[in-house]
Protein backbone atom coordinates (compact mmCIF):
# COMPACT_ATOMS: atom_id res chain seq x y z
CA UNK A 1 0.00 0.00 0.00
CA UNK A 2 1.28 3.30 -0.97
CA UNK A 3 2.58 5.48 1.61
CA UNK A 4 0.33 9.14 2.45
CA UNK A 5 1.24 11.74 1.06
CA UNK A 6 3.38 14.47 3.05
CA UNK A 7 1.09 17.24 3.78
CA UNK A 8 1.88 20.43 2.73
CA UNK A 9 3.95 22.55 4.88
CA UNK A 10 2.22 25.40 6.72
CA UNK A 11 2.50 29.01 5.28
CA UNK A 12 4.53 31.81 6.79
CA UNK A 13 0.61 32.83 8.23
CA UNK A 14 -0.23 29.13 9.52
CA UNK A 15 -2.37 28.33 6.93
CA UNK A 16 -1.40 24.72 4.98
CA UNK A 17 0.54 25.50 1.97
CA UNK A 18 -1.53 25.07 -1.50
CA UNK A 19 -0.19 24.66 -5.18
CA UNK A 20 -1.50 28.43 -5.83
CA UNK A 21 -0.02 29.52 -2.76
CA UNK A 22 3.44 28.17 -4.22
CA UNK A 23 3.19 29.61 -7.15
CA UNK A 24 2.17 33.07 -6.03
CA UNK A 25 5.30 32.77 -3.57
CA UNK A 26 7.39 31.76 -6.78
CA UNK A 27 6.45 34.84 -8.59
CA UNK A 28 6.45 37.05 -5.73
CA UNK A 29 10.17 36.22 -5.65
CA UNK A 30 10.97 37.20 -9.29
CA UNK A 31 8.71 40.12 -9.25
CA UNK A 32 10.24 43.33 -10.98
CA UNK A 33 13.17 41.91 -11.73
CA UNK A 34 13.66 41.61 -15.12
CA UNK A 35 16.15 38.77 -16.12
CA UNK A 36 19.43 40.30 -18.31
CA UNK A 37 21.90 38.96 -20.38
CA UNK A 38 24.92 38.16 -19.16
CA UNK A 39 27.69 41.02 -19.70
CA UNK A 40 24.28 43.51 -20.66
CA UNK A 41 25.73 46.79 -20.41
CA UNK A 42 28.96 45.84 -21.48
CA UNK A 43 27.54 43.99 -24.83
CA UNK A 44 25.45 46.81 -25.25
CA UNK A 45 28.40 49.67 -25.26
CA UNK A 46 30.38 47.34 -27.79
CA UNK A 47 27.13 47.08 -30.32
CA UNK A 48 26.76 50.46 -29.80
CA UNK A 49 30.05 51.75 -30.49
CA UNK A 50 30.83 49.24 -33.65
CA UNK A 51 27.15 50.01 -35.26
CA UNK A 52 28.47 53.89 -34.67
CA UNK A 53 31.66 53.48 -37.21
CA UNK A 54 29.84 51.03 -39.48
CA UNK A 55 27.00 53.80 -40.25
CA UNK A 56 29.20 56.23 -40.67
CA UNK A 57 31.15 54.57 -42.86
CA UNK A 58 28.53 53.13 -44.96
CA UNK A 59 25.46 54.45 -43.68
CA UNK A 60 22.47 52.74 -42.41
CA UNK A 61 21.18 51.15 -45.43
CA UNK A 62 24.64 49.96 -45.72
CA UNK A 63 25.56 47.33 -43.22
CA UNK A 64 22.57 44.39 -42.31
CA UNK A 65 22.18 43.19 -39.10
CA UNK A 66 24.10 40.32 -39.44
CA UNK A 67 27.23 42.72 -40.45
CA UNK A 68 26.17 44.35 -37.36
CA UNK A 69 26.57 41.35 -34.87
CA UNK A 70 29.83 39.74 -36.31
CA UNK A 71 31.35 42.93 -36.25
CA UNK A 72 30.59 43.26 -32.46
CA UNK A 73 30.78 39.48 -31.97
CA UNK A 74 27.45 39.10 -30.75
CA UNK A 75 24.43 37.26 -31.76
CA UNK A 76 21.82 38.84 -33.80
CA UNK A 77 18.99 38.63 -31.16
CA UNK A 78 21.32 40.89 -28.67
CA UNK A 79 20.34 43.69 -31.19
CA UNK A 80 16.67 42.84 -31.14
CA UNK A 81 17.12 42.64 -27.34
CA UNK A 82 18.82 45.73 -26.48
CA UNK A 83 17.84 47.77 -29.63
CA UNK A 84 14.42 46.46 -30.56
CA UNK A 85 16.28 45.84 -33.95
CA UNK A 86 18.34 48.05 -36.93
CA UNK A 87 16.45 51.03 -36.63
CA UNK A 88 16.26 51.36 -32.94
CA UNK A 89 20.02 50.75 -32.50
CA UNK A 90 20.41 53.39 -35.20
CA UNK A 91 18.19 55.95 -33.07
CA UNK A 92 20.68 55.08 -30.30
CA UNK A 93 23.57 55.57 -31.35
CA UNK A 94 22.62 58.88 -32.83
CA UNK A 95 21.09 59.77 -29.11
CA UNK A 96 24.60 58.75 -27.43
CA UNK A 97 26.33 60.95 -29.82
CA UNK A 98 24.27 63.64 -28.78
CA UNK A 99 24.77 62.71 -25.02
CA UNK A 100 28.96 62.47 -25.60
CA UNK A 101 29.28 65.73 -27.41
CA UNK A 102 26.77 67.94 -25.21
CA UNK A 103 28.81 68.28 -22.62
CA UNK A 104 31.27 69.41 -25.00
CA UNK A 105 29.13 71.93 -26.70
CA UNK A 106 26.93 73.48 -23.92
CA UNK A 107 29.67 74.97 -22.25
CA UNK A 108 30.84 76.27 -25.26
CA UNK A 109 27.12 77.95 -25.74
CA UNK A 110 27.18 79.14 -22.24
CA UNK A 111 30.85 80.89 -23.14
CA UNK A 112 29.49 82.36 -26.39
CA UNK A 113 26.09 84.26 -24.80
CA UNK A 114 28.15 85.45 -21.72
CA UNK A 115 31.13 86.69 -23.48
CA UNK A 116 28.98 88.32 -26.55
CA UNK A 117 26.98 90.25 -24.10
CA UNK A 118 30.20 91.51 -22.09
CA UNK A 119 31.87 92.82 -25.16
CA UNK A 120 28.88 95.05 -25.71
CA UNK A 121 30.38 95.54 -29.39
CA UNK A 122 33.55 95.88 -28.73
CA UNK A 123 34.96 94.61 -31.83
CA UNK A 124 38.39 93.55 -30.91
CA UNK A 125 36.46 91.45 -28.22
CA UNK A 126 34.48 89.87 -30.07
CA UNK A 127 37.50 88.52 -32.87
CA UNK A 128 38.93 87.06 -29.12
CA UNK A 129 35.55 85.12 -28.93
CA UNK A 130 35.48 84.24 -32.75
CA UNK A 131 38.88 82.94 -33.02
CA UNK A 132 38.15 81.12 -29.62
CA UNK A 133 35.35 79.78 -30.88
CA UNK A 134 37.26 78.55 -34.26
CA UNK A 135 40.20 77.05 -32.72
CA UNK A 136 38.36 75.29 -30.41
CA UNK A 137 35.95 73.71 -32.66
CA UNK A 138 39.14 72.59 -34.95
CA UNK A 139 41.00 71.20 -32.08
CA UNK A 140 38.40 69.37 -31.15
CA UNK A 141 36.87 68.09 -34.27
CA UNK A 142 40.50 67.09 -35.51
CA UNK A 143 41.93 65.75 -32.60
CA UNK A 144 39.17 63.64 -31.05
CA UNK A 145 39.27 60.03 -32.30
CA UNK A 146 35.39 59.51 -31.39
CA UNK A 147 34.51 62.83 -32.84
CA UNK A 148 36.23 61.82 -36.23
CA UNK A 149 33.45 59.28 -36.82
CA UNK A 150 30.74 60.89 -34.77
CA UNK A 151 31.28 63.89 -37.02
CA UNK A 152 30.99 61.60 -40.57
CA UNK A 153 27.80 60.23 -39.37
CA UNK A 154 26.40 63.58 -38.81
CA UNK A 155 27.51 64.27 -42.17
CA UNK A 156 25.53 61.65 -43.66
CA UNK A 157 22.55 62.87 -42.01
CA UNK A 158 23.14 66.10 -43.75
CA UNK A 159 23.42 64.46 -46.78
CA UNK A 160 20.63 61.89 -46.68
CA UNK A 161 18.48 62.47 -43.50
CA UNK A 162 16.55 59.90 -42.22
CA UNK A 163 13.78 59.92 -39.62
CA UNK A 164 16.03 60.39 -36.45
CA UNK A 165 17.30 64.13 -38.49
CA UNK A 166 15.08 66.15 -36.91
CA UNK A 167 15.98 64.82 -33.14
CA UNK A 168 19.94 66.02 -34.35
CA UNK A 169 18.85 69.14 -35.52
CA UNK A 170 16.81 69.89 -32.13
CA UNK A 171 19.34 68.27 -30.14
CA UNK A 172 22.34 69.41 -31.42
CA UNK A 173 22.61 71.53 -34.58
CA UNK A 174 20.02 74.00 -33.59
CA UNK A 175 21.56 75.21 -29.80
CA UNK A 176 24.68 75.54 -31.30
CA UNK A 177 24.07 77.34 -34.47
CA UNK A 178 21.86 79.66 -32.70
CA UNK A 179 24.41 80.50 -30.32
CA UNK A 180 26.91 81.06 -32.85
CA UNK A 181 24.20 83.15 -35.28
CA UNK A 182 23.83 85.35 -32.26
CA UNK A 183 28.05 85.97 -32.16
CA UNK A 184 27.76 86.63 -36.04
CA UNK A 185 24.40 89.03 -35.27
CA UNK A 186 26.88 91.06 -32.84
CA UNK A 187 29.25 91.49 -35.13
CA UNK A 188 27.20 92.17 -38.38
CA UNK A 189 24.45 94.72 -36.51
CA UNK A 190 21.85 92.21 -38.33
CA UNK A 191 19.25 90.14 -36.64
CA UNK A 192 20.04 86.44 -35.12
CA UNK A 193 17.10 84.68 -37.16
CA UNK A 194 17.81 86.87 -40.37
CA UNK A 195 18.68 84.93 -43.72
CA UNK A 196 22.16 86.69 -44.14
CA UNK A 197 22.96 85.81 -40.65
CA UNK A 198 22.05 82.22 -40.93
CA UNK A 199 24.11 81.76 -43.88
CA UNK A 200 27.00 83.73 -41.96
CA UNK A 201 26.89 81.18 -39.37
CA UNK A 202 27.30 78.08 -41.04
CA UNK A 203 29.72 79.27 -43.07
CA UNK A 204 31.93 79.74 -39.52
CA UNK A 205 31.01 75.81 -38.44
CA UNK A 206 31.51 74.60 -41.63
CA UNK A 207 34.78 75.81 -42.52
CA UNK A 208 35.89 73.73 -39.03
CA UNK A 209 33.42 70.57 -40.62
CA UNK A 210 35.31 70.97 -43.75
CA UNK A 211 38.38 69.67 -42.42
CA UNK A 212 37.39 67.12 -40.74
CA UNK A 213 35.33 65.82 -43.57
CA UNK A 214 37.62 66.10 -46.45
CA UNK A 215 40.92 65.09 -44.34
CA UNK A 216 41.99 62.29 -47.05
CA UNK A 217 42.29 65.66 -49.48
CA UNK A 218 44.03 67.75 -47.22
CA UNK A 219 46.26 65.25 -46.53
CA UNK A 220 46.96 64.26 -50.22
CA UNK A 221 47.31 67.82 -51.01
CA UNK A 222 50.02 68.84 -48.41
CA UNK A 223 51.34 65.38 -48.41
CA UNK A 224 50.44 64.52 -44.42
CA UNK A 225 49.86 61.41 -42.90
CA UNK A 226 47.50 62.48 -40.42
CA UNK A 227 46.61 66.00 -38.43
CA UNK A 228 49.62 65.73 -35.65
CA UNK A 229 49.35 68.22 -32.76
CA UNK A 230 51.24 70.66 -35.23
CA UNK A 231 49.35 70.03 -38.52
CA UNK A 232 46.35 71.12 -36.36
CA UNK A 233 47.66 74.35 -35.07
CA UNK A 234 48.55 75.00 -38.84
CA UNK A 235 44.56 74.47 -39.59
CA UNK A 236 44.12 76.36 -36.91
CA UNK A 237 45.60 79.52 -37.68
CA UNK A 238 44.51 79.68 -41.29
CA UNK A 239 40.71 78.99 -40.90
CA UNK A 240 40.78 81.51 -37.91
CA UNK A 241 42.43 84.47 -39.76
CA UNK A 242 39.38 83.36 -42.59
CA UNK A 243 37.05 83.82 -40.59
CA UNK A 244 37.90 86.99 -39.05
CA UNK A 245 38.41 88.04 -42.68
CA UNK A 246 35.11 87.30 -43.64
CA UNK A 247 33.24 88.68 -40.46
CA UNK A 248 35.39 91.81 -41.18
CA UNK A 249 36.62 91.55 -37.82
CA UNK A 250 40.26 92.64 -36.57
CA UNK A 251 43.24 89.89 -37.02
CA UNK A 252 43.58 88.18 -33.56
CA UNK A 253 45.78 85.58 -33.04
CA UNK A 254 44.22 82.23 -32.08
CA UNK A 255 44.34 81.12 -28.74
CA UNK A 256 46.44 78.44 -26.78
CA UNK A 257 45.26 74.84 -26.50
CA UNK A 258 41.60 76.06 -26.14
CA UNK A 259 38.94 73.60 -27.36
CA UNK A 260 35.34 74.12 -27.46
CA UNK A 261 33.62 72.63 -24.00
CA UNK A 262 37.51 73.51 -21.88
CA UNK A 263 38.87 75.56 -19.46
CA UNK A 264 37.97 79.73 -20.49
Amino acid sequence: MNEPLDPMPPAADGSAETPAKSRQKRKGKTKGKRRGRPGGEESRARILDVAGHLFAERGFNGVSTRELARAANANVSAIAYYFHGKSGLYHAVLRQLVADTDPIFHPVIEHLDREVKAAEGDRKKLAVIAAWLVAGLLRALLSNERMRWQMGLMLREFHQPSKEFQMLLDDRIHPMHDAVARLVAAVTGGKPKSPETLLFTISVIGQCMTFGAVRNLVFARLDWDDYTPQKVETVVVSVVRSVLAMLELPQVSAPPESTVGGGE
